[in-house]
């Protein structure tokens, strides 16, 4: 009985929202999901025609570690979030991946099994295909291309992530992630004081405390799964020197104003 229960719940979980195809064309073209950067209006619209489009209500794994990926997923909505569990059993936050991301492509053109665990977060919705797919509608020179981008994109953050993990104090490592986990544009964070400190390498008290800071200085507003940036210029003096928190090597606002002496880059180590 369990069982039939959790296979129909899982049927109700695969429908997705009753949104044309139109609609779902034009939110890749806003979206521009690095996989398909480059890909012209018809060839979008014959993956998503051959596509299955799955909307999730409630969290569900979708790739697990050590195990083969039957297809990847492309985030049209919500997040997914990846864990990696190591030969002691310890689980690591990797990433919290966000739409436009793709998880299990590696997987499916290798040929490997899953390197880390991914988890659609409650109401997600992905788009899943195979490799096979994408090579019928994607030139191998543009496909290349655009998987060769990712691959960067990801050392960057991998690079970025042991940096800020080696030089950066605990509360620093905490603005850093909600800065990177945000815009001006969108100030929402929609994470969970433990997922935040899983990212920040801490504990979820050391997470309380900062956040508590940050809330009496009216940097940021907490609700209920969620942290809302009220100022992310605040949020980016470091807790140590005041310099400025930045994410890329040259920012480009220090850049234009010929100040760069005036920030900290995440390749750089704060100094008490």
């Amino acid at each position: 009985m369990p069982e039939q229960a959790e296979t129909r719940r899982n049927r109700r979980d695969d429908a997705a929202r009753p949104t044309s195809g139109n609609d779902w064309l034009s939110a890749l073209r806003r979206m521009r999901p690095p996989l398909l950067r480059g890909a012209s209006d018809q060839a979008l619209a014959a993956l998503l025609d051959e596509a299955k489009i799955v909307h999730l209500r409630r969290a569900r794994e979708v790739l697990r570690q050590g195990e083969a990926a039957d297809c990847m997923y492309l985030i049209l909505k919500g997040r997914i979030e990846v864990t990696f569990i190591d030969v002691n059993g310890n689980r690591v936050m990797a990433h919290l991946a966000v739409p436009g991301e793709v998880m299990g492509e590696a997987e499916q053109f290798s040929g490997k099994t899953c390197a880390a665990t991914c988890t659609a977060l409650p109401d997600t919705t992905l788009m899943a295909f195979d490799a096979s797919l994408l090579v019928r509608h994607l030139s191998a020179e543009l496909l290349l291309r655009n998987l060769a981008s990712i691959f960067h994109e990801r050392l960057t953050r991998d690079n970025r992530q042991h940096s800020v993990a080696m030089f950066y104090t605990a509360e620093d490592r905490v603005r850093i992630h909600l800065l990177s986990m945000s815009t001006s544009e969108v100030p929402d964070v929609r994470i969970s004081q433990t997922e935040l400190a899983g990212f920040a390498g801490c504990s979820r008290q050391t997470v309380n405390k900062v956040l508590s800071q940050l809330r009496a200085e009216g940097i940021v507003d907490i609700g209920r799964g969620a942290i809302r940036i009220l100022d992310r210029a605040g949020l980016e003096q470091a807790s140590i020197t005041g310099e400025r928190i930045v994410l890329d090597d040259i920012p480009e606002t220090c850049a234009a104003h010929g100040k760069p002496d005036e920030t900290v880059t995440a390749a750089q180590r704060l100094r008490g």
